[in-house]
C-alpha cells in the first residue's frame, strides 16, 4: 500500500510503501468494541461506596410501637425503605479490570489505523516543523488538513507538540508509543510524522515477529 506523505501546508510532497498487513487490514467491529471497552474499564477506580444498612448510624431503637398506629410495623430507621436509612444492592468497591490478548490489542490497533487509511483520515507529513511552542501553527497545521478534530502523533524528545496542541479543543498529541486502538478512535483524523509512522510500523512488526 501507498500513502502520500505532506508538508505542513498540505502540499504532497511524495510517496511511501507501508506494510497492507497493518494498514490494509479489513473492519472487525467485535474485536474494536471487546478492546475500547476493556480500555475504557481499566481506567474506572471503582472507589465508589454506599452503606448498606450494618453502616448506617442509628436506628437501634424501635422507631414506633407495634400495633395500634394504623401503619405497617417497623423495626429500625436504618431499613433502606425508610427516610435516611442504607442503600439496598447500592454500589461497593471492585475492580472493574478486564484483560486483553497483546495479539488482540495489537489487531485491534492495526484494524483502526486501517480505518483511517481507508477513509482518507490518516495523513502523513513529513516534518511538523515546530522549533517553539506555538498553538497558532499547529492550529494552521490542522486547517491546513481540514481536520478540526485530530490526534498528533510525531516522536521527539521535546514537549513542543503536546503543549502547542493541549490548548486546541478536539486535539490532541501522543508519541507513537503510546497510540492504540482506543486513542485512534477516539479523533476524526490522524496526523502522523513520517518518523513516528516508522517508528510505530517498527513496533507493531516486531510484535508480530514476537508472536509467531
Amino acid at each position: 500500500m501507498e500513502l502520500q506523505v505532506f508538508n505542513v501546508d498540505g502540499k504532497a510532497v511524495k510517496k511511501i510503501n507501508v506494510s497492507d498487513e497493518i494498514y490494509g487490514v479489513e473492519m472487525n467491529g467485535g474485536v474494536l468494541h471487546q478492546v475500547v471497552k476493556a480500555y475504557q474499564a481499566n481506567r474506572r477506580q471503582g472507589t465508589h461506596e454506599t452503606k448498606t444498612k450494618s453502616y448506617v448510624s442509628g436506628g437501634g431503637k424501635k422507631p414506633f410501637k407495634q400495633k395500634g398506629t394504623g401503619g405497617a410495623r417497623q423495626g429500625s430507621t436504618r431499613n433502606p425503605h425508610m427516610p435516611g436509612g442504607g442503600e439496598n444492592f447500592g454500589p461497593h468497591p471492585r475492580d472493574y479490570r478486564q484483560g486483553m490478548n497483546k495479539k488482540v490489542r495489537q489487531l485491534a490497533l492495526k484494524i483502526a489505523l486501517s480505518d483511517k487509511a481507508r477513509h482518507g483520515k490518516l495523513f502523513v507529513v513529513s516534518d511538523f516543523a515546530l522549533s517553539k511552542y506555538s498553538t497558532k501553527q499547529v492550529t494552521k497545521l490542522l486547517g491546513a488538513f481540514k481536520a478540526t478534530k485530530a490526534l498528533l502523533s510525531d516522536e521527539r524528545k521535546d514537549d513542543i507538540l503536546y503543549k502547542s496542541t493541549r490548548n486546541i479543543h478536539g486535539a490532541a498529541a501522543i508519541l507513537p508509543a503510546e497510540l492504540n486502538a482506543e486513542n485512534v478512535l477516539r479523533y476524526e483524523n490522524l496526523i502522523i510524522s513520517e518518523t513516528a509512522l516508522n517508528t510505530l510500523q517498527q513496533r507493531l512488526e516486531e510484535k508480530t515477529r514476537e508472536s509467531v
